[in-house]
Order: structure tokens, then sequence, then C-alpha cells
């Protein structure tokens, strides 16, 4: 985090923790590791189209491991000034490829 940079609190939400369970494989770990990474870096991934208010929507990519699939993660991050910034994960989809099978 740079020194004019706000802190940021990121969290995984109940439906994106569910989400992970039920791909398993590690993929809460993953995410997880991504959670800490954003609370550093809260820009990382793909700018979506802005969800409401000063909330800014983004989507990574988790690349696939010998036992996990790609993961696709949706997050918001509402940064309201002066509080610390809260990223939301809110979404974790295993990435389907045209012909491929996930297994969801």
């Amino acid at each position: 985090m740079t020194e004019n940079q706000q802190p940021v609190v990121a969290e995984i939400t109940h439906e994106a923790l569910a989400r992970c369970r039920a791909i398993g494989h590690g993929a809460l770990d993953a995410v997880e590791a991504l959670r800490a990474e954003l609370e550093k870096s809260p820009a990382l991934g793909r700018r979506a189209r802005s969800a409401v208010g000063g909330m800014k929507l983004y989507t990574t990519r988790i690349e696939a491991t010998g036992t996990r699939p790609a993961l696709t993660v949706t997050y918001v991050y509402d940064a309201p000034p002066p509080e610390p910034g809260l990223i939301r994960i809110a979404l974790v989809s295993p990435v389907r490829f045209a012909g491929g099978d996930a297994g969801f």
C-alpha cells in the first residue's frame, strides 16, 4: 500500500464462501490468498461496469492448479472516505472453456 492510499479491508461473503466450499480442491485457500492480496492492492483485476453509488466492480482470474479449476472471482470495492475502503468478494465460479467441462 502506498503512503497516500487509504487502508482497505477485504472480506469473503457467505455466498462466495459457500461456493468455494462447493468447488473444493483448494478454492477457498486460493480465494483467501486473493483476499489478503486485495488488502495490499485493491485495484487488482479488470474493472467492470460500475455498481450502485461509489462502488467499483472488478473481476479477476485465479489460474488452475493440478487439482483445482481456474476460478473467476468478482468483487465489489467500496471506498467511502474517510473510513477504510471495503472489498467484498461476492462471486466465485470455475472457469468454463468452450467445449470443456469444469464439473459444475
